[in-house]
């Protein structure tokens, strides 16, 4: 708990909403300068809902107004899936449940457990046995479990032995709980509605304002899991405007709103934009742009305890690469429609630069006095430059 040295309760006439963090830490702030502001920066793009202000040491006043009053959806509280438990999660669930059967146990404590899912699994778990009066004990995989477990054979309904009391385990039976509820195969997977995306037109709204780039576009994968653990991939390419030119792309990672600033080479999806061949897309790592990656997850896929970078998984590098497919082919499209416009303003600008020539050598060798009129081309020219911007 926090040791309070002061409170106090303030009328608020301005009707103030919001939260006021305030605290003291010792550094080099000269050295750390870079950082700090590009990680103030980073937090903005991703929380474009939010007004950041900051005051360094020396009384400068950094300053990220919000572009957008729209939030997020929240999330919604969820019991833990059975992938993604350990055996202290085990523990402390037996310890807390209220439940005497390992039925009632499964269903009230695991996210998208049902009854015959539980029967399912505590067959398979060997903490139940299934008995057919005349074929014996059956394998859940070999039992009719429509309308309730019957034997395939004979059609006759099971004999379903007493539910254990979880209270009763084990030590090393709450560990082999936990191997099997990783083994079994038949759990529905995790639900989303537990993550708290930013949604793609938000992200949209944090990249234009802090980039502000020439063409964005963003893709929002369906919900994936890894480990029992949902998680969403959100990815944004962004083109000219403001980003620089580099010898590589800039990225930009982050993980639940929080930017990532450290070992970007380690991260996953350093290696997965790295790995992609860019030339199909008619893109090349010097060209301004850059790319951002948000992952959002109950549990990110952390490789150190410094939670600086995403672990390698194959289920988040199949998502950030699909999603960079999707993003790479948008803007290809682009490009290749900006290449072909500037060809042709190339093209009608030498009509404009020497059809006034033309017109006048040729109303002089015709004897005439009035010029033919060539103002309509002149202004098509005008609106294909007005158009492109």
């Amino acid at each position: 708990r926090p040791l309070i040295l002061d409170r106090k309760v303030l009328i608020n006439k301005e009707q103030w909403r919001g939260t006021i963090v305030e605290f003291n830490i010792e550094g080099d702030y000269l050295r750390a300068r870079p950082k700090i502001l590009e990680y103030f920066k980073q937090t903005a793009m991703v929380n474009p809902y939010a007004n950041l202000t900051f005051v360094d040491p020396k009384g400068r006043l950094y300053k990220f107004t919000r572009a957008t009053a729209n939030m997020p959806e929240p999330p919604k509280e969820t019991d833990p899936h059975p992938y993604g438990v350990d055996v202290e999660l085990l523990q402390r669930l037996i310890q807390m449940t209220p439940y005497k059967t390992m039925q009632e146990f499964l269903k009230n404590h695991f996210h998208r457990v049902g009854d015959i899912t539980a029967q399912k699994f505590q067959v398979f778990s060997g903490l139940t046995t299934a008995t057919c009066k005349k074929h014996g004990n059956l394998d859940h995989q070999d039992i009719n479990w429509t309308g309730g477990p019957s034997c395939p054979r004979c059609g006759q309904p099971l004999t379903l032995s007493a539910s254990k009391n979880p209270k009763k385990l084990s030590h090393q039976e709450i560990v082999r709980l936990m191997q099997h509820l990783k083994k079994f195969k038949e759990f529905l997977p995790p639900d989303a509605s537990c993550l708290s995306p930013l949604g793609e037109e938000l992200l949209k709204a944090g990249i234009m304002k802090e980039l502000n780039p020439e063409y964005l576009v963003v893709n929002q994968r369906k919900p994936a899991t890894y480990a029992g653990h949902p998680f969403i991939i959100e990815l944004g390419i962004a083109y000219g405007g403001d980003i620089p030119r580099k010898s590589s792309f800039v990225i930009y990672r982050f993980a639940n709103k929080i930017p990532l600033l450290y070992d970007e080479a380690s991260d996953v999806s350093y290696r997965v934009i790295n790995s992609m061949n860019w030339r199909r897309y008619k893109v090349s790592p010097d060209m301004p742009i850059a790319i951002v990656v948000h992952i959002c997850s109950t549990k990110v896929p952390y490789k150190t305890v410094g939670k600086e970078f995403i672990a390698d998984r194959p289920e988040v590098r199949k998502e950030v690469a699909n999603a960079l497919r999707e993003v790479g082919r948008q803007l290809q499209h682009f490009l290749s429609k900006r290449e072909h416009v500037d060809r042709e303003k190339k093209r009608l600008s030498v009509f404009a630069k020497y059809l006034p020539r033309i017109a006048e050598f040729s109303t002089t060798l015709a004897g005439k006095e009035k010029r033919p009129d060539i103002q309509k081309l002149i202004k098509s020219v005008q609106k294909y430059g007005t158009e492109e911007k």
